[in-house]
């Protein structure tokens, strides 16, 4: 039966502010259309992620060209930078050239940085689309791999920087910015192979025991180009309740894998998932925001069991506390396929699970959203270029009505936040509303429905009994020709956010 709750809500539309400017950098116009093109290659689709070249100046920068003075006189002197990383000066008065030292080079600066941040993507046949390996595959896209760092789009991470802490973090620190600003601007200078330290390596993206290994029940050749959205149903292997402590995707052909999103769907929702499956020509069925079926209330997409896009370090639980998947479950793993230019190839993901027979404090994935939008009333008029939903609420106070793992009005802690919208969503905000101060659990302040991970909290957050948990969202549909409402297909949206919660520890 289901439960209406009632809600503090709000729509409004409005001219949304525009976005801060970006720094200027050395702008050549045909390297502005590469970053174009690097935006949408590594987004999954030919779509704008919310930063594009226009908002870049465009400057000549030709090394042929003399430099000039302020009064525009051709200026005698003239640098000149070796691969070697040394700038010859030449005053123009007798020809002498002096080695000015760079402030930075490829292999002593720079070279870790692309190890340690990019090269878990751009490796030859993973799924970004070219490799960053060598200084010569660098130095032809410095000032792309600059703009993209810089505009904050790699590596990928929405969270702002802003809010809290979160565990794998790989955003840049703004001195690492103005490091590889500089080193572009100097020419990229290569310097001495000898001089490269290695990173410490990246966090593990393996999990530290793997107790289910479940693959997709066949092999699946994507037939959408460049965009393929599809859910497989796989059988659950345990026989009686148990526990799911960690989780990790496992991608099979890593050249097209985008992300996938794990489900586990409870025996009587099953009838549904499995009837679209059955109607579906080949394996698997189409399907796009959740696992594919009809979702009116919160508990209709069953446990999210997490979320993965290349790179991610795997979803392991807080120690002592799991997910409860009954017996008779089965995983839902929707995977986003982006097809390379060369053309599909088959794929059999899969999923990775730790388990256990109990735990110290069973889990309760909350899926957080106001009900009314669910039975349409989250309105997003066409052509409006800011339309922000919210809603908030004491979920301590209706925590009985949502799950039986935990009681109505007792203290919770929340370990992790994800955000979900779809492609009209442009900003999302979670914070735990309070007397004597909000505190911020996640904020996007910029929305890229390709790039959706789980953000851990470093330390769990605290919500209390008259505590409220707002949910923001908004959206730009200015390009669109109709109204959007809650849904589940291509042109539908949504703006829920689901937590790892636990009641408090004693």
């Amino acid at each position: 039966m289901m439960r209406v709750i009632h809600s503090v809500h709000s729509m409004s539309t409005s001219a949304r502010a525009p976005l801060p400017p970006r720094r200027t950098l050395l702008r050549h116009a045909t390297t502005l259309a590469c970053a174009a093109l690097l935006v949408c290659a590594c987004s999954g689709d030919g779509s704008d992620s919310g930063s594009g070249s226009s908002d870049a100046e465009e400057t000549s920068d030709s090394t042929d060209a003399p430099a000039t003075t302020g009064e525009g006189t051709t200026d005698e002197s003239a640098t000149q930078t070796t691969t070697a990383g040394e700038t010859l000066t030449s005053d123009g008065s007798d020809g002498e050239t002096t080695a000015v030292e760079p402030t930075f080079t490829f292999h002593r600066d720079i070279r870790p940085v692309i190890a340690a941040s990019c090269e878990q993507c751009h490796t030859p046949g993973n799924i970004a689309p070219f490799p960053l390996t060598s200084y010569e595959e660098v130095y032809e896209l410095r000032e792309l791999v600059a703009l993209t760092m810089l505009n904050r789009q790699m590596p990928p991470w929405l969270a702002g920087g802003d809010c809290r802490d979160y565990e794998h973090d790989p955003s840049l620190p703004q001195e690492t910015l103005d490091m590889v600003e500089t080193w572009v601007a100097e020419g990229a200078p290569e310097g001495d192979p000898d001089d490269y330290v290695a990173p410490p390596p990246p966090p593990s993206t393996e999990l530290p025991s793997v107790d289910f290994a479940l693959t997709m029940p066949e092999p699946y050749t994507p037939v959408g180009a460049p965009d393929d959205y599809r859910c497989f149903i796989i059988d659950w292997p345990a026989e009686g309740d148990t526990y799911v402590t960690g989780f990790r995707a496992v991608p099979g052909a890593v050249d097209e894998v985008h992300h996938a999103i794990a489900f586990a769907l409870p025996p009587e929702k099953l009838a549904e998932y499995e009837a679209l499956d059955a109607a579906a020509p080949g394996i698997g069925y189409e399907c796009f925001g959740g696992p594919g079926g009809e979702i009116s209330s919160p508990d209709d997409i069953g446990v999210w069991l997490g979320a993965w896009a290349p790179g991610a370090a795997p979803s392991i639980y807080p120690e002592g506390t799991g997910l409860r998947i009954p017996a008779g479950s089965k995983i839902i793993l929707q995977v986003h396929y982006n097809v390379p230019a060369d053309g599909a190839v088959p794929d059999q993901s899969g999923v990775e699970l730790m388990v256990a027979d109990s735990v110290e404090r069973e889990a309760f994935m909350m899926l957080w959203a106001d009900v009314e939008w669910l039975w349409g009333q989250m309105p997003i008029p066409a052509g409006s270029p800011s339309t922000v939903h919210s809603w908030e609420l004491d979920p301590t106070a209706v925590m009985g009505f949502l799950t039986d793992v935990i009681p109505s009005n007792v203290p919770i802690e929340l370990h992790s936040a994800t955000h979900h919208m779809h492609t009209v969503g442009v900003r999302g905000n979670h914070t735990i509303k309070r007397q004597g101060g909000d505190e911020c659990l996640l904020e996007i302040p910029r929305w890229d429905f390709n790039w959706q991970n789980g953000y851990v909290f470093e330390a769990p957050a605290l919500l209390n009994p008259g505590d409220r948990l707002r949910l923001e969202c908004e959206y730009d549909n200015s390009a669109g020709d109709s109204d959007l409402n809650w849904g589940d297909g291509t042109g539908d949206e949504m703006c829920l956010g689901i937590y790892y919660v636990t009641e408090a520890s004693p």
